[in-house]
């Protein structure tokens, strides 16, 4: 398990990408034609709030993503999750496809699609996200609606995730971000620090109000990122 872990924080730390300034919402970016990045996301959940240390788990996912042209982009994830040992979730095949210029519309779009797998083919989930963003010289404001449907299931759950970031230097950004389901809603403070090939982003969700069907009570997000070439 240690092995595992030092592994983990090792490519995390020196093959690390497309700079993120939230943690949960995504902004108007894709990885450049021809170029490949590397990401560690780290997600601790907490079911109880006021008590950290009661049945707490931790979340690894791994993305490679690699820029195929000047609006599309493509990402291959693996998702690990570790209570007292470590398992394979499962994978997930991402496209982002960037629709016209920059501050060509009032808020940029850009079109998110993954497919959600598991190794042994036992379940199988599309989710769909309209990203919509502005950056201007001093702030960043993004707004996902995100559509996931579980194919077999006919289940379909509507979510969302909003982010507000401010430029306080060239390096360092300081924001909030909002997310939320039919399960609960969190509202947190996220941090970034870096440049688009080096960098990372810190954030905390805390439920507003009551969660239900066991969602955590509050979770931590860290990403960490480096551009391979």
């Amino acid at each position: 398990m240690k092995r595992i872990m030092i592994i983990m924080l090792f490519i995390s730390v020196f093959c690390m990408a497309d700079q993120r300034h939230f943690v949960w919402t995504y902004e108007y970016k894709i990885v450049n034609r021809g170029e490949v990045e590397f990401e560690h996301y780290y997600t601790t959940s907490y079911p109880n709030s006021s008590d950290l240390s009661d049945s707490m788990s931790v979340g690894h996912q791994l993305e490679l993503e690699i820029g195929m042209n000047k609006r599309f982009d493509f990402a291959v994830y693996h998702q690990f999750e570790q209570n007292d040992r470590l398992n394979y979730k499962g994978y997930k095949l991402r496209g982002r496809y960037r629709v016209g210029e920059q501050n060509q519309y009032l808020l940029d779009p850009l079109l998110y699609i993954e497919y959600h797998g598991k190794p042994d083919f036992s379940k199988h989930d599309i989710e769909s996200k309209l990203i919509l963003a502005k950056e201007t010289n001093r702030f960043i404001v993004a707004f996902n609606p995100v559509l996931e449907i579980e194919i077999g299931e006919n289940e379909i759950e509507i979510e969302y995730a909003a982010g507000l970031t401010y430029k306080l230097n060239k390096l360092f950004h300081a924001g909030i971000e909002l997310k939320g389901n039919e399960n609960g809603n969190y509202f947190g403070p996220t941090i970034s620090h870096g440049t688009h090939d080096i960098w990372f982003s810190l954030g905390t969700a805390l439920a507003i109000g009551e969660v239900k069907n066991n969602k955590p009570e509050m979770e931590i997000r860290m990403i960490m990122g480096v551009g391979l070439k």
